[in-house]
């Protein structure tokens, strides 16, 4: 797929019914060119962009059927590159062709207020206004958007700061700085709470944090994945009453604290296993996906060593949480063999709650009646029986450890010495795979760990994932940036 197939199928189809058999049939596809541009590349052909964007929306077609929602998304596409780039000419332009009610809608009007600032005082005096479009472009239940807004507020912030340092206005500087970080401000916007805005204010971070290196393709769960996290996701949510008792600004911040709650206590009425219900449902998936991602690059080793060879494949899962890791990794399997994956899991986590879910996820069908798992709240409680089984036996062992190193209470020499035992008795290569937030501050662990074991580096990067929840979703993409890295021990 490529600009010129979409602009000649835009402007050329005679009909609505066309246009949107075009666009269906060709979702993915379509979807794919987008988000792999780099920001190079939508720069030097933005204006090509804006231009197919611009007769696409100013066609009969479109004008007739404004509401349809493929329609809708392909604007959408086209005003997350412009968003991407600062192409703010165009944005004027587009905002107002998109859903009132939409993400990317409140999203731009934010960007076309804080960009059009004229006098630095009014940097402090649009915060609100500016706040509360940004505020309305979370909101959006089950698909996250929480990325998107935090870069929107962190572009607004660095613009108005450096606006008052070049003018060298201190004062307005720290007023300014100061509606961000006022008690009255995080709990009007409990965005303003989350940890890399945080990292921003305290001048940990002082450059964006998008990143180029990207997917050529938006993840979409197959039609089994899905079912399964509507059976025991959004199903259970649905008829819980989460959503009507909290609102989504509590549940994100106050009660998942942003993914980073401690799931082994209540908050109000909710049970640490409610708690694990919405983490559920608006935290789980995104890692999933890049956990899907990262496993998708090895997937041909592992079945060619592994799968094809009927080894058995040995899976502990350090902070494992939902089994999401796991769930990533079965999911693979079968988009690609189309059967079930048969395994050995250990899973490890803290909170009981996690692993309560986590035993319901290990029933499905994406794992084969073969597939063992165990799981503990300490990997010092896995016991001596279980390591001589997994030493003994001609397994190929992978250590998986996704958002665990951004932990505060992570002990990280007592991992390095319990992954040091396991791989003292095996014959063969095991392998060590980390996903973690691409923040220096929340690698340190990281760093230290891979000091306490012998390892080389297989490979090593970090990577924006596209993903859509629902595979027949309009909605515009959400992303998740990951720094993974792949050990050999």
């Amino acid at each position: 797929m490529n600009l010129q197939i979409i602009r000649d199928n835009l402007l050329s189809a005679s009909s609505a019914s066309e246009l949107i058999n075009f666009i269906q049939t060709n979702r993915n596809e379509i979807e794919s060119y987008f988000v792999s541009l780099t920001d190079e590349q939508i720069e030097e052909d933005k204006f090509d962009l804006q231009s197919v964007c611009l007769d696409f929306i100013n066609s009969a077609i479109y004008q007739q059927n404004k509401s349809n929602p493929d329609f809708i998304e392909i604007v959408t596409l086209f005003a997350e590159l412009f968003e991407k780039i600062g192409f703010y000419g165009a944005i004027a332009i587009i905002r107002t062709n998109l859903p009132k009610d939409s993400s990317i809608r409140h999203r731009l009007n934010a960007v076309y207020l804080y960009t059009r600032i004229g006098s630095n005082n009014e940097y402090v005096e649009k915060f609100s206004e500016i706040l509360e479009a940004l505020d309305k472009a979370q909101n959006f239940a089950e698909v996250d958007y929480t990325g998107q807004v935090i870069q929107d507020t962190i572009n607004y912030y660095l613009l108005g700061k450096k606006a008052f340092e070049d003018a060298k206005q201190n004062e307005l500087l720290v007023d300014f700085k100061a509606l961000f970080n006022s008690p009255q401000s995080k709990q009007k916007f409990k965005f303003l709470n989350h940890p890399t805005f945080k990292q921003y204010l305290d001048g940990y971070i002082t450059e964006k944090i998008f990143v180029e290196l990207i997917a050529e393709k938006v993840y979409v769960p197959s039609a089994i994945t899905q079912q399964i996290f509507q059976d025991l996701i959004i199903d259970r949510i649905n008829t819980s009453g989460y959503l009507q008792k909290y609102s989504n600004d509590e549940i994100r911040a106050d009660i998942l604290n942003y993914g980073r709650a401690d799931f082994t206590e209540a908050y109000k009425d909710l049970t640490p296993y409610d708690r694990v219900q919405l983490y559920c449902y608006f935290n789980m998936r995104k890692h999933f996906f890049t956990t899907y991602a990262v496993y998708e690059k090895v997937f041909k080793t592992l079945n060619s060593n592994v799968f094809q060879k009927n080894k058995e494949l040995v899976f502990i899962d350090f902070g494992c949480g939902p089994l999401t890791s796991g769930l990533a990794l079965a999911s693979l399997y079968y988009d690609n063999e189309n059967e079930p994956i048969s395994i050995r899991y250990i899973g490890i986590d803290i909170a009981e709650s996690m692993l309560e879910k986590a035993k319901e996820f290990s029933e499905t069908e994406l794992f084969s009646p073969n597939s063992e798992f165990n799981f503990y709240s300490n990997w010092d409680l896995v016991p001596d029986s279980v390591v001589a089984e997994i030493t003994q036996n001609d397994s190929f062992v992978i250590f998986n450890a996704s958002y665990l190193f951004a932990s505060s209470s992570l002990d990280e020499i007592s991992l390095a010495s319990f992954v040091n035992k396991i791989t003292s008795y095996l014959t063969k290569k095991a392998y060590f795979v980390f996903q973690n937030p691409d923040r220096a501050d929340r690698n340190e662990k990281y760093k230290k760990f891979k000091k306490y074991v012998s390892h080389q580096i297989e490979t090593s990067n970090t990577q924006r994932i596209y993903y859509k929840n629902n595979s027949n979703s309009t909605f515009e993409p959400s992303s998740e940036v990951v720094n993974y890295e792949i050990l050999s021990l």
